[in-house]
């Protein structure tokens, strides 16, 4: 199921792969390293917080990077999505995969968007799937592509995970993929 889910969010990215990429909250580097794989000119890079509650690691992602034959086009490096370590307008593209929800050191989830946003380059393009569908962290799918729009974004689409893809019952639930959705744009 991760696979339909990361293949949904690279089918709605707008790059031709030339450039650098970031993908926020690389987790154990399955987005960044598909990225790599699909974009092979492009340089990416994966950051996450790696904190104690999660089984993920940076060696974990280099090592994933290894196997897959792409680790001279990928870097991992420690970072809160809250605070990204780049200059603004640095990247050709920006991807998320769920993870502006668990950002803790953030409690307007909105704030995680604007600052993935922050590091777009203009004419770059980004993709993020997350628990959009949560009203209290992001207001009504329409409330939030009109801010991502009064951000300076463009193409702005939304649309609904679970309607996109066949999910299982049982991942439908709130706690679950019920309330995903993709974000996805250009600057």
């Amino acid at each position: 199921m991760q696979e339909t889910v990361l293949d949904l969010l690279l089918s709605h990215i707008e790059w031709d792969g030339n450039g650098r990429a970031l993908d926020i909250g690389c987790g154990s580097g399955a987005l960044t390293i598909q990225l790599a794989k699909k974009y092979c000119k492009a340089q990416v890079i994966g950051i996450d917080y790696w904190d104690k509650h999660w089984d993920y690691s940076q060696k974990q992602c280099e090592d994933n990077a290894r196997a897959e034959g792409v680790i001279e086009r990928v870097t991992f490096q420690q970072a809160s999505a809250s605070k990204l370590p780049f200059d603004d307008e640095t990247f050709d593209l920006v991807v998320s995969n769920p993870t502006f929800h668990e950002v803790s050191d953030s409690k307007n989830k909105l704030d995680v968007v604007k600052e993935a946003l922050r590091v777009v380059k203009k004419g770059g393009s980004f993709a993020f799937q997350d628990l959009f569908l949560i009203k209290q962290y992001y207001g009504t799918p329409e409330q939030l592509t009109e801010a991502v729009g009064a951000m300076g974004m463009q193409n702005v689409h939304f649309s609904d995970t679970k309607n996109s893809v066949r999910l299982p019952m049982t991942l439908r639930p709130p706690f679950m993929l019920g309330t995903m959705g993709l974000l996805s744009g250009t600057k």
